[in-house]
């Protein structure tokens, strides 16, 4: 049972250790002003993380709205302690990101 706890943990971490990834692919990508960035960052995820084409793409599109949070607490942060101050904004907001930002 103990054994459980622990693997569901290094999963979670995992799956966190993913999103922040995807995310700070996704700003570079739409900083770069790549016309299709979640389709790069599911390439990415599928070279990098060195799982198949299809479960990249797959994570990326069921987790959309987690990295385009993500990205945008990148976006508008100049420091470690600024992104962790954007992440508490974004878990206090009932919808994630605010929708009026600038993204």
């Amino acid at each position: 049972m103990a054994g459980d706890t622990s693997d569901n943990k290094t999963r979670i971490r995992e799956h966190k250790e993913r999103l922040v990834k995807s995310a700070r692919m996704y700003a570079m990508c739409r900083k770069a002003g790549v016309a299709d960035p979640l389709d790069v960052v599911g390439l990415a995820m599928a070279a990098f993380e060195e799982v198949p084409l299809q479960k990249g793409f797959m994570f990326v599109r069921s987790n959309q709205q987690d990295i385009e949070d993500l990205a945008w607490a990148f976006k508008n942060s100049n420091s470690a302690e600024e992104f962790e101050q954007r992440i508490k904004e974004i878990k206090q907001s009932p919808n994630g990101r605010r929708r009026g930002a600038a993204t």
